[in-house]
């Protein structure tokens, strides 16, 4: 009996101590998250400073001593307004705010910036010499983009410099990276175009050096890597692109079947295909194509005839159109690959995609290929 009693008493100890850990876990998480938040002056802290009357620097003529550089002039002009603010607090701004100021506020706030820190998104601390921010920093990219798109909007170049050279996006996962080919309409056209140089938008994308409505997602991938972004798991990662051989008669289908290593099919639209792969290999993901004639599931099939155009087969009738992503997925997730006369062509390719485990969320049973219209796309063919 009290080896009873001694046996169900310390079970009941253990249970405590385990319910007593994940408070102590649960408020260590929450303590870190309020830590998080970053200590910053309000606008009204920040205005009333800056409205304190301070003597105007003046730059000696010629007449008065000898030449100043540049350099010099700045010094001096810096040394004239921190002394005149040695005595002031400090105030701590955060960058969204400061990417608001127009040129106008920046050179109000010149002055003033030797008692001024800028705070970043991750509420690292920022220091001015004049104008200039000093230091290089790292920042998730889509913060990056927040900042840069208010100080694009406003003209505010010290916050534009500062983003292109001296910000690094944080690392991020390969499906954070193919989420941003998701969404042509994340970010202003022509806050990409600002952020790439003229060189890499002729390279990119044609002579006019204009970036299309429909390569802004591809775009700001590509602006993600040259400001030295990187994908940490790229090297472990495998993407597919499943394309069909042309798109004549193609329809229902939103966009590019991509399927990844983890098992994950998507539809992206409007993806350019060719300059996604290099943007992607520049970034060292691995890539697959299959860019199919055929594709066979259990309850349809689709293939190209003599004249080059998509037919579609089901219940043993044959139609024009072929809605190939929905019938695609179906083939792949059934496994039925291997009928389709393209199996031998890229036989390695669908190899590996036999290993993959496919994301179970997935309805095989779902048929979407008696709607949408259209799908427009160029083959790599």
């Amino acid at each position: 009996m009290l080896c009873y009693l001694h046996t169900r008493m310390l079970k009941i100890i253990i249970k405590l101590l385990i319910i007593f850990s994940i408070i102590l876990v649960s408020h260590s998480s929450f303590s870190q998250e309020k830590k998080k938040k970053c200590r910053i002056n309000s606008n009204k802290q920040i205005l009333d400073f800056v409205k304190k009357e301070l003597v105007p620097f003046k730059q000696a003529s010629n007449e008065e001593g000898p030449r100043l550089s540049n350099a010099d002039i700045k010094q001096l002009e810096i040394k004239h307004y921190s002394e005149q603010l040695k005595d002031s607090r400090e105030m701590r701004m955060d960058i969204v705010s400061f990417s608001t100021l127009n040129k106008n506020d920046l050179e109000i706030f010149r002055k003033f910036t030797s008692k001024i820190k800028l705070i970043l998104s991750d509420c690292s601390e920022v220091v001015f010499f004049g104008d200039t921010l000093l230091g290089a920093y790292e920042l998730p990219y889509d913060d990056m983009l927040k900042a840069f798109t208010l100080a694009s909007k406003n003209n505010n170049t010290i916050i534009l410099n500062f983003i292109k050279n001296q910000v690094t996006p944080k690392p991020i996962n390969l499906y954070e990276g193919v989420n941003i080919l998701m969404n042509d309409f994340a970010t202003q056209q022509n806050v990409i175009m600002e952020l790439l140089s003229d060189e890499v938008k002729n390279v990119f994308f044609g002579d006019n050096a204009t970036v299309a409505t429909t390569d802004i997602a591809e775009a700001r991938l590509l602006s993600f890597s040259l400001l030295g972004g990187k994908i940490l798991d790229a090297q472990n990662k495998l993407l597919f692109f499943i394309l069909p051989k042309t798109y004549k008669q193609v329809k229902s289908s939103i966009g590019t079947l991509v399927l990844d290593i983890d098992g994950n099919l998507l539809e992206i639209p409007n993806l350019n295909y060719l300059l996604s792969v290099n943007i992607l290999s520049g970034l060292g993901v691995n890539t697959r194509t299959l860019t199919l004639s055929e594709i066979v599931s259990n309850s349809s099939s689709c293939k190209i005839d003599i004249a080059g155009n998509w037919i579609h087969k089901i219940n043993g009738m044959e139609k024009r159109g072929c809605p190939f992503n929905s019938v695609a997925k179906k083939m792949l997730l059934e496994g039925n690959h291997k009928n389709s006369k393209d199996y031998d062509t890229y036989r390695a390719v669908f190899e590996e995609i036999e290993n993959i485990n496919f994301n179970p969320e997935e309805n095989i049973n779902s048929d979407n290929s008696g709607v949408g219209g259209p799908a427009l796309g160029n083959s790599p063919n």
